[in-house]
């Protein structure tokens, strides 16, 4: 619209289950949207949380993309928010009395899911069931992949896949590492697994975890 609305780089997070939200597990979620500079759970309503974008287009994103996930038995509801920037306050720096962080700076965070010339290019992302996992030791076998997830969110299928072929690159598995899609029992698991999992160490390898856009019958 006309009037600056969708302007900001802050998006307001609602219904938020307030024993399950952790700032770094909206981090985690939403960075899959853009480039997050700060979130902050507001102090005197910890169902709510603000999050702060590096660009607009990229709350924008967030905003149609995660408005309406389910997560932890709530309804998320992402809407614009009022502000410019996420102020941290003195109160907000000091852990509570039970000791969880209302509020993280991220600018710098390894877990950053786009970077440079990629934070321009942000794909937009459906949540579904399916995740993609990256940054697997070459090592790790899918019972290691799928015990990242079992304790709370059962595997219903698994499958390693090939990273893309680089340029240059015959193709094949990277030296290194793989990739794998997790199919969970929903959205809702896959929303949950990824506030959790996304910078999960397994084999002292950092996995990161998002949404696929492929079909597990189809992968390659």
């Amino acid at each position: 619209g006309g009037s600056g609305a969708g302007k900001s780089c802050v998006i307001l997070v609602n219904s938020l289950d307030s024993e399950r939200a952790t700032v770094d597990g909206l981090f985690n979620l939403f960075s899959m949207c853009g480039v997050i500079s700060r979130v902050k759970i507001l102090y005197n309503k910890r169902d709510s949380a603000m999050v702060m974008f590096e660009t607009p287009e990229h709350a924008e994103n967030a905003r149609l993309t995660l408005s309406g996930v389910p997560l932890w038995g709530n309804t998320v509801l992402v809407s614009n928010s009022k502000h410019q920037v996420i102020q941290a306050n003195r109160s907000d720096l000091d852990d509570t009395d039970t000791g969880e962080k209302l509020f993280g700076e991220f600018t710098t965070s390894p877990l950053q899911r786009y970077r440079g010339a990629s934070a321009r290019n942000v794909p937009s992302i459906e949540p579904t069931k399916l995740l993609h996992v990256s940054n697997i030791p070459t090592q790790a076998t899918e019972d290691d992949v799928k015990g990242v997830f079992e304790s709370t969110w059962p595997v219903s299928k698994l499958k390693f896949i090939s990273p893309p072929a680089r340029d240059g690159d015959k193709g094949g598995p990277a030296k290194d590492r793989k990739m794998a899609l997790v199919e969970l029992s929903g959205v809702e698991a896959a929303a949950e697994a990824i506030c959790a999992t996304h910078g999960a160490t397994l084999h002292g390898s950092t996995l990161r975890v998002t949404f696929s856009t492929s079909n597990l019958d189809g992968a390659r």
